[in-house]
């Protein structure tokens, strides 16, 4: 019986043993399947394509599915190639049309040059305008909601080519010796023009300083001096109508401004207060005779705009200068038309408010929407090709938000006016920011922050909502100013509601005023 047993016992190992040797080569064979399969897969993975060959010569190790999901990666990896063939083909052909049309606009500029420069030697330096200079007719263009919210549509904006009678006589009317440094510094002026646009802020700001006098002398001269219209400040006569004395200059001394946007008149509105605040009842017409040399250096400079250039400008230094001409075509605006007396006369002087630059006439409203700002047709995909063009030609490229605190209109709700520099622009405008934040904000006694109309209306630039606008706000400010540590006992307060509910608009106030720091 055991030794039947035994070899009972010997026939099951050796049935096991013959069954685990049957699996060994079965594993072994799925094993080295997969190993092909890998080495396909591997080569598909890694290489351009798979070639014909590597298929059939694996094809009894891999499945039909496989094969055929296999030959549609090569034939997708032939088409990528083609296709990155041709896009470099396309790319090189691009190359080849901006260097050819940038060798075009340089050898224009060269032959614009010599034009130039034959036609001043030809007339004794006169400076006339270029005959082939383009001419767009017209270009209409939307007053955006933001800007003082009275009407729909502003007035159209002409471009116009100054014709040579006008030059002749422009220039007829300088004295000699600016038409003697015109000669000189004509290049200079062309190839500087952010230095041009803070001269003519500056020129502007100390003719306004000049007919300014103390409130003493206006309250005792109101009675005996004749009224002088200020539209008499024209490019054709700068002299007065009716002039009775040649008074001595007075220097006028400025006082604090404890409020200048009349929200609380106990707070630290900040550097604000070492502002010189010009207003309508400041302005003394009758000094306009002090003003006179000025007047003849401010027509030069606007003389000399007519030929500057700007394509070569990067965008450091085109910001800048736009700030400056917005700002001081407003200011002589005002000199020739004068002052306006309710908000939709201030925005017909915009219109009015414009610079020949480079032979492109411009006004305040074209170069704050089309060239400063992106306007909503631009983010709606309607943009009017002559506006693209003007874009194109001197827009900045991309918007910068903190313009809404350098752009000033010469009212009340508008901010101090600066002049801005190409060497320290963005310091100067967050600089701008932080200041304008400190004088118009405020916390009330009942507990509600006044946030001025000109923020709201650019509320979208820095924010989604007008609760993420204050806490844009709030993070804004430096932490040494008393604004920031009362906003932090507002927003950490328990009893109060949303914060929707606790905000007041303070409303745009039009009234002719400017902000002037000393320059």
């Amino acid at each position: 019986m055991k030794f039947e047993e035994f070899l009972m016992q010997r026939e099951e190992l050796n049935q096991k043993r013959l069954e685990l040797e049957a699996e060994v080569a079965h594993l072994q064979e799925v094993l080295e399947n997969e190993q092909k399969l890998n080495t396909v897969l591997h080569r598909v993975l890694h290489e351009s394509i798979v070639c014909h060959s590597c298929l059939s010569s694996s094809s009894s190790s891999v499945s039909s599915q496989v094969q055929i999901l296999i030959g549609e990666i090569a034939k997708v990896e032939e088409e990528i190639i083609y296709l990155e063939r041709k896009v470099d083909e396309i790319k090189l052909n691009l190359h080849h049309e901006r260097k050819y049309k940038k060798e075009c606009q340089q050898l224009q500029w060269e032959q614009k040059l010599q034009r130039q420069q034959r036609r001043e030697e030809g007339s004794h330096g006169l400076i006339e305008q270029s005959p082939n200079m383009e001419i767009i007719n017209q270009i209409p263009i939307n007053e955006r909601n933001t800007s003082l919210q009275l009407v729909a549509e502003a007035k159209s904006l002409h471009y116009k080519k100054i014709s040579d009678n006008e030059a002749d006589e422009n220039t007829d009317k300088f004295p000699q010796q600016y038409q003697i440094q015109g000669f000189r510094n004509e290049e200079t002026y062309r190839g500087a023009p952010n230095k041009l646009s803070e001269q003519l802020i500056k020129i502007l700001v100390s003719i306004f300083k000049k007919l300014i006098v103390p409130q003493a002398h206006l309250e005792c001269e109101a009675t005996t001096a004749p009224k002088l219209n200020i539209s008499c400040i024209r490019s054709k006569s700068f002299m007065p109508k009716h002039l009775t004395s040649s008074r001595a200059p007075i220097i006028f001394q400025g006082t604090q401004i404890q409020d200048p946007y009349s929200i609380l008149p106990d707070g630290d509105i900040g550097p604000y207060k070492k502002f010189i605040q010009l207003t309508r009842s400041t302005l003394d017409l009758n000094r306009i005779v002090l003003c006179l040399p000025s007047i003849e250096k401010l027509r030069f400079l606007i003389h000399k705009l007519t030929v500057v250039e700007l394509h070569f400008l990067s965008y450091k230094q085109r910001l800048p200068f736009w700030i400056n001409i917005y700002n001081a075509s407003i200011m002589n605006a005002f000199l020739q038309h004068g002052l306006p007396t309710s908000p939709g006369k201030l925005l017909k002087l915009l219109n009015r408010a414009a610079f020949n630059v480079g032979g492109i006439v411009l006004n305040a409203l074209a170069i704050e929407h089309f060239i400063l700002r992106c306007s909503s047709d631009v983010k709606n995909g309607t943009v009017d090709e002559k506006e693209a063009e003007l874009r194109h030609t001197y827009g900045l490229g991309y918007p910068e938000p903190n313009i809404t605190f350098a752009l000033c209109r010469g009212s009340f709700s508008s901010p101090a006016l600066r002049v801005y520099t190409a060497d320290n622009v963005i310091n100067e405008l967050e600089r701008a920011k932080v200041e304008f934040l400190e004088a118009s904000i405020c916390i009330t006694s009942k507990k509600k922050i006044v946030i001025p109309k000109l923020l709201e209306w650019h509320m979208l630039d820095f924010a989604d909502d007008i609760e993420s606008l204050i806490e844009w706000i709030y993070s804004q400010l430096p932490r040494s100013t008393s604004l920031k540590r009362s906003m932090m006992e507002w927003l950490s307060s328990d009893n109060r509601t949303s914060l929707s509910k606790m905000v007041e608009i303070k409303p745009y106030n039009a009234e002719f005023r400017y902000l002037l720091s000393n320059y």
